[in-house]
Order: structure tokens, then sequence, then C-alpha cells
């Protein structure tokens, strides 16, 4: 009897376990933004996010801090989408590891990475 209620468990616990696993990471959100030119720092491009609610840059609205005027960086756009111009639509998520070393600057945007390109569409 106690050879089976310790296998119950067991399976129990690895069940558990294998599900708490498997739950997917939740869809990043889209935001509208269009790409405005290259930023001072190499690779860099600023970004003009279309949307009203910026709490909306990472998962959960969890966002601390103002945004210029709705502009953020970023040093990882794809190649194929660093046309100025450009309207697309991306996950973003706040680079807080690093940003671009410009000489000098009026204005420094709020770095961004972003995770996921999901829609684009050419300017009007």
């Amino acid at each position: 009897m106690k050879n089976v209620l310790s296998a119950v468990l067991l399976y129990l616990g690895l069940s558990v376990l294998v599900i708490s696993c498997s739950e997917a990471e939740p869809e990043p959100n889209c935001i509208a933004a269009e790409v405005i030119e290259a930023d001072c720092g190499s690779g860099w491009y600023i970004l003009k996010l279309e949307e009203k609610q910026s709490s909306d840059i990472l998962p959960g609205g969890s966002y601390v801090g103002q945004l210029q005027g709705g502009y953020v960086t970023t040093d990882n756009l794809p190649q194929a989408y660093r046309q100025p111009g450009l309207k697309l639509r991306l996950a973003l998520e706040i680079n807080g590891e690093y940003s671009p070393l410009c000489v000098t600057v009026a204005i420094m945007y709020q770095a961004v990475k972003v995770k996921n390109v999901c829609v684009s569409s050419s300017a009007d």
C-alpha cells in the first residue's frame, strides 16, 4: 500500500511539473510603428510609435517612464525593414542593457529591442 501511494504521489508531482513547464509564453503585444531615420549610433534606427497607449510596449503593460513624443530607438531592426517611412506592426521590449553612444544629442530616445515583426506595409 505504501508503494502504491508513493507511486501515485510521484506521478502527480511529475504531472504538475510537466504541465507547468509546458505553458507557452504569452504572445507579445504588437503596436504600430513607423521607421523615421537612422539614429546617431551605427545600426540604430528611430521608430515613431503610432499607438496612443505607450504602455503596450511590454507584456502586461508594465512600462515605467515616458517616451519622448512616442519615439524609440533600436539596433536590431531587421535589414529588410530599415527604409524610412515604412510602417510596421512590431512587438517591442525595453532594452535596459545598452543604448546608442552619441557624441552630441539634443534628445535621447528610449532603447528597445524588436522581438517580432507582426505585419508590415509600405508608406502611403
